[in-house]
């Protein structure tokens, strides 16, 4: 996989003024939030009157225009100065178009800016540590999902809405269903990435799927008895995620949504599903790392 120093110094400060250029964009999109009325810069605060006064707000400031123009010109920039594999990375993702509705619009936006410059701070070496919390699951978050793109920007934006979302016990046992579904599509979607020629495994259980993945992306016990040989080490701490994959399978089964539960479990923690939801992140930050290392 390319690496920062893969890079010519003028191509890193080129990149680098994008960055700049892209925090600009998405403050522009906040402050042409504000100006319509959504103090909190939600696109759920947005009443239907809005898309008029969108458009005139438009027309005197361009802040979707120049939105979209930046992602067009970075994606333009990768493609003439990049090597393939970064190049890739930055282009792959929505390009923000193709939205009619003023918070789509507004949204998708938003999703095509910082996807693209969360990729761009990869390839210069200059990313943030995963954040935790709320943060971590916000709108545009688990960056690794969208490096390699094994999940849609969209559909993984669904998913952490519904996660982040935990006050009730019916709110609990959704986010519950939605981290399931979301390791489930990020294993299918790692399976493909690892050899596309691969079929008849979508209707496969949670731990099945695991199964399969792990033979695509598991280490050779035999290259380095330093990491424990076949039965310690590594390999037992794959083993054991064996384990953790069936517990959110089974936590979804038993408490969560998706299974037609005629009754709320009444005594659902926050706690219950924060141990859910960071199991994922932990499964789903290995799985891409891997990828990273062997395919990338």
């Amino acid at each position: 996989m390319p690496t920062p120093t893969d890079l010519s110094t003028s191509v890193i400060t080129k990149l680098r003024r994008f960055l700049n250029q892209g925090r600009e964009r998405l403050e522009a999109i906040d402050a042409l939030m504000r100006r319509l009325g959504a103090d909190n810069l939600s696109t759920a605060e947005l009443m239907a009157g809005d898309s008029l006064k969108a458009v005139f707000d438009e027309g005197q400031h361009h802040t979707v225009e120049k939105a979209q123009k930046w992602v067009a010109d970075l994606d333009e920039y990768a493609k003439g100065y990049l090597p393939e594999a970064m190049r890739h990375r930055v282009i792959r993702h929505p390009n923000g178009k193709g939205a009619e509705e003023l918070p789509t619009l507004i949204d998708n936006a938003r999703i095509a800016i910082r996807s693209r410059l969360e990729s761009v701070k990869q390839l210069i070496g200059e990313a943030a540590p995963t954040p935790a919390g709320a943060e971590r699951d916000a709108a545009g978050g688990w960056t690794h999902l969208r490096e390699l793109g094994l999940i849609e920007d969209a559909v993984l934006d669904g998913y952490l809405s519904t996660m982040r979302t935990r006050r009730t016990v019916a709110q609990r046992r959704a986010a519950i269903g939605a981290a399931k579904e979301l390791v489930e599509a990020a294993m299918k979607g790692a399976i493909h990435y690892a050899d596309p020629t691969v079929t008849g495994f979508e209707k496969d259980e949670m731990p099945q799927l695991w199964k399969r993945l792990r033979t695509l992306i598991q280490e050779d016990p035999a290259a380095d008895p330093a990491l424990g040989g076949k039965d310690i080490g590594i390999a037992k701490t794959l083993n054991a995620m064996s384990t953790v994959i069936t517990g959110i399978a089974e936590t979804r089964n038993k408490v969560g949504t998706g299974h037609g539960n005629p009754a709320a479990p009444k005594k659902l923690q926050e706690s219950h599903v924060l141990l859910v939801i960071d199991s994922a992140h932990t499964m789903t930050r290995f799985i891409t790392s891997r990828l990273s290392e062997l395919f990338a």
